[in-house]
């Protein structure tokens, strides 16, 4: 696969992905930029690549991994911000502004590996074994991780809601 048909494939999701994982829109556009750097090198390994989806996501994902170590290491703090949001919100589709700014922002809350899942199994239609190849963890994990988060997206969503009526 040339990189001009994997881009044609996969970039929109790996964009969305980073977006829900960093919490930026430019910071997602440069990881995506720098994995299709990375794949542009890796004409031998493609041959033996069984699922490209699994294997496109991992690599991004490990970009961005690297990515939020550097950022970790100069802020020393991850917590939600408005930007974060606001990108989240970016590519949420919604009945209307309010709803994906909620979702957007009880999305941010979860933790890392949470909101991770979530999004991999409920935007992208990946199944537990594709993501737990891509987060390096088993598929029970994955569920585990899932089933979590969208509990905690629940509760978010309901306290949002109740708060609203009130």
């Amino acid at each position: 696969m040339n990189l001009e048909e994997l881009y044609d494939r996969y970039g929109e999701k790996l964009y969305h992905y980073l977006v829900l994982k960093l919490g930026s829109c430019q910071d997602a556009e440069d990881i995506l930029q720098e994995a299709f750097y990375r794949f542009s090198r890796y004409s031998v390994r493609w041959k033996i690549v069984r699922n490209p989806k699994a294997f496109v996501f991992k690599v991004v994902r490990n970009e961005a991994n690297r990515f939020i170590k550097k950022r970790i290491a100069r802020q020393k703090t991850m917590d939600p911000n408005p930007a974060h949001n606001k990108a989240i919100a970016s590519i949420i589709q919604g009945p209307d502004e309010e709803s994906e700014g909620l979702l957007a922002e009880s999305l941010a809350r979860l933790p890392d590996n949470q909101r991770e899942v979530v999004m991999l199994k409920v935007f992208e239609g990946m199944t537990f074994k594709e993501i737990a190849r891509i987060c390096r963890v088993s598929a029970n994990t994955a569920a585990s991780r899932y089933r979590y988060g969208l509990s905690k997206l629940r509760l978010s969503l309901e306290k949002k809601d109740g708060k609203e009526k009130t």
